[in-house]
């Protein structure tokens, strides 16, 4: 029997293939890590030693009986079997890295047994049955000629212990300690960080090699200016306005406020261009999934498909529509074949985008909160978020306790991983700017940016002067009663944007409102395949295949690129007004145009009705 010849995966691939893909992801991430030359040597024989061992656990008969018949007849963890071979027979292993082999699967255990469902008096009891199993007695013997071959493979510098005897409690108790939940308080913060350090270095490359993703993990981009320099329809370069230029020269935190349509993300990439760091990743969080599918788009075109994924809870919709979007040039590939081929790939991408391999990334903030507290995947983060550079988009738009939780997740960024930080909104309450300024910049009112209206800043100028709108106020008036103006309107070929406060009124004014050409809902009733959909034809590249008629509901709100020449809105708070407002004509280049404001309101409003 050979270990390199016994199978790793379901899918035939060997345990020999695996390990190649597992130390070919940990050496290609090192190279791609925001760390120093001394900590990429260090690190180095740490997790090489790691991924050549994290699998040898896999020659426990129980694990490959489970593989043959491709489900679980013997509960095992393959994983806790290594540690066991690995505590017997290798000298100088040490126990952090013994932790991170032992729990790349798994994590830190509480109570409950490491094999099985059941509660168990003790985790070493459960180990010492799978080792005396009659099965696995027999293999035994041949172990240490089997570990030589496997070390002079893989060329690591490890020593095989001279073991006359074996017992099944070889391993040691500090390091049973280690792996148990209730122990982890205890350890020094130091051990503690090396331990999750070295555990998410090896979690991140066995993901990657198992997704075969080995030797084509992105090198981050320095991106420059030319790669989003503002142009003419012609092609020609045009200047970016003061303001984006000003955060050219900062090197640091940011607080900007700045109107819609201005150019705020052009102002994010040049503060980037000057704040990021070799090998640094870059975040970009939105509030809604429709603006993070768009802006991920956006960012492709700057830093390249390869470099930007989008992470949040509809990660997988996004991706598998992508693909099933894509030109099919296999002819021969049945239909049905092409959706699981998709659906495997999405899944694979989705697994992707949550660890250390995209080097931007387009999320909400809740991905980050639960990295922050320490949730499933959380050590990744260690390298991830170090030095990286955030930009956090229409903050404005979550609720107080997001809000709270946001402020201490970046405090923590920056205090721990020297993260930097770019807020910027086109609506900022007053309130809410100094919160921001006291808790997260220590009262440091010079991040404070904004467009300065004089006449030696002429861009800057434009915008702050330009008059986009006419609001129509209608007294006591609701939204239908303007259906015939809308159609008259559509006719004419105007492009029409409807927002109302619940999905029942745009349901009805959608239907209401008779029209032979391209018209589009969006609401939050709508299940994920259709509101995938509809997202992506309201942000089509190709404005003539974008809708004529747009009918929404506050779903519209935030950080959508579109731009109707005309709007009928339901009344609604300031900011939210001011959200609205910004679909409209959102450059300014279609003159002074008309927003109808309705203040009577159609149907419930529990979303609203505490605001006015």
């Amino acid at each position: 029997m050979q270990l390199s010849d016994l199978p790793a995966k379901s899918d035939g691939t060997t345990v020999t293939e695996h390990t190649e893909h597992v130390v070919i992801a940990a050496e290609e991430l090192l190279k791609r890590l925001p760390i120093t030359n001394e900590e990429r040597l260090s690190w180095h024989q740490i997790i090489r030693e790691c991924a050549v061992l994290h699998d040898v656990g896999k020659i426990h008969p129980y694990f490959q009986a489970n593989l043959n018949a491709e489900t679980t007849i013997f509960p095992i963890r393959h994983e806790i079997v290594s540690l066991w071979i690995i505590s017997a027979y290798i000298e100088e292993v040490s126990d952090i890295q013994a932790f991170a082999i032992a729990t790349h699967h798994k994590g830190i255990m509480d109570s409950l047994s490491p094999f099985k469902s059941r509660l168990s008096q003790d985790i070493q009891n459960d180990l010492s049955e799978q080792i005396a199993l009659n099965d696995f007695q027999k293999i035994i013997p041949y172990i240490p000629e089997l570990l030589n071959k496997w070390i002079e493979k893989f060329n690591v510098f490890i020593k095989l212990k001279l073991v006359p005897e074996l017992e099944a409690n070889i391993i040691q108790p500090q390091l049973w300690q280690l792996l148990k939940k209730n122990f982890q308080p205890k350890q020094l913060p130091s051990l503690r960080k090396q331990l999750a350090e070295t555990r998410g270095l090896l979690i991140a490359s066995d993901h990657i090699g198992s997704a075969k993703e080995h030797n084509n993990i992105p090198k981050p981009p320095i991106i420059t200016f030319d790669t989003f320099v503002p142009r003419d329809n012609e092609g020609n370069v045009l200047p970016f306005r003061e303001f984006q230029a000003d955060l050219q020269q900062v090197n640091g935190d940011v607080l900007l406020y700045a109107p819609t349509g201005s150019g705020k993300t052009e102002a994010a990439l040049n503060w980037l261009v000057n704040n990021q760091e070799l090998n640094a990743r870059f975040f970009y969080l939105l509030p809604y999934t429709a603006s993070i599918n768009a802006m991920v788009k956006r960012l492709e075109k700057i830093f390249g498909k390869e470099q930007v994924t989008a992470l949040h809870s509809k990660t997988l919709d996004f991706f598998y529509e992508r693909l099933e979007n894509e030109e099919w040039d296999d002819t021969s590939e049945s239909k049905t074949a092409r959706h699981a081929r998709n659906a495997a790939k999405a899944k694979s991408m989705k697994h992707l985008s949550r660890e250390i391999f995209y080097p931007a990334k387009v999320a909400t903030p809740h991905q980050i909160l639960k990295n922050a507290l320490m949730g499933k995947g959380w050590e990744m983060s260690l390298f991830d978020y170090r030095k990286a550079c955030f930009v956090i988009d229409e903050f404005h738009a979550y609720e107080p306790l997001l809000t709270g939780l946001l402020l201490a997740t970046l405090h923590w960024l920056k205090k721990h991983f020297e993260a930097r930080i770019f807020f910027m909104s086109a609506t900022i309450p007053s309130f809410l700017k100094e919160l921001i300024i006291k808790e997260v910049f220590k009262g440091d009112t010079s991040v404070y940016r904004e467009p300065i209206n004089d006449a030696n800043r002429p861009l800057d100028q434009v915008i702050l002067d330009q008059k986009r709108h006419r609001v129509i106020c209608h007294d006591n008036k609701s939204v239908d009663a303007s259906l015939s103006i809308i159609k008259g309107l559509l006719a004419e070929g105007k492009s029409v944007l409807v927002i109302v406060n619940n999905v029942k009124t745009c349901q009805d004014i959608f239907e209401k409102t008779d029209f032979d050409g391209f018209k589009q809902m969006l609401h939050g009733g709508f299940n994920r395949e259709d509101r995938v959909k509809i997202e992506n034809n309201i942000t089509n590249e190709d404005i003539t295949k974008r809708p004529q008629l747009l009918v929404a509901t506050q779903a519209i709100e935030v950080s959508l690129d579109i731009d109707y020449d005309l709007a009928f809105i339901e009344n609604a708070p300031i900011d939210a007004l001011i959200q609205r407002l910004g679909r409209v004509n959102r450059k300014g280049l279609k003159g002074i145009v008309s927003i109808h404001l309705f203040e009577k309101i159609i149907g419930n409003t529990p979303f609203y009705s505490k605001m006015f």
